[in-house]
């Protein structure tokens, strides 16, 4: 009989993360990355939401040009649906989580700076 081990949970993941100095220090650049980011695009909202439309507008042609729909393409992958999940969990704590935070600190100071 195989034994599975659980995946670790949330909480888990982080006390790992900034139990390591290194790591730390990376979150932390992240962060500071992320409140750059947030206050120059407040600065040219305009470009950064025609860059989202694009990429948005991109991706629907390339389901397209497939000749399938997105319900199609979403059944295909079904069978690896845990794993993503997984991998966005660990992706967004990580890497995108410090960044959005920085993001949203950032844009906040660009607003009440104006």
């Amino acid at each position: 009989m195989a034994v599975t081990a659980t995946p670790p949970n949330v909480s888990e993941i982080l006390v790992h993360a900034l139990s390591d100095p290194r790591n730390f220090i990376v979150i932390l650049i992240q962060f500071f990355l992320g409140l750059a980011l947030g206050y120059i695009s407040i600065r040219a909202i305009k470009y950064v939401l025609a860059f989202i439309a694009i990429l948005i507008l991109g991706s629907f042609l390339s389901v397209w040009s497939l000749g399938t729909s997105t319900v199609e393409v979403f059944k295909s992958i079904s069978d690896i649906i845990e794993v993503a999940k997984n991998f966005a969990v660990v992706l967004g704590l990580l890497t995108v989580g410090p960044i959005s935070i920085g993001f949203v600190i950032g844009a906040i100071v660009a607003l009440v700076k104006r």
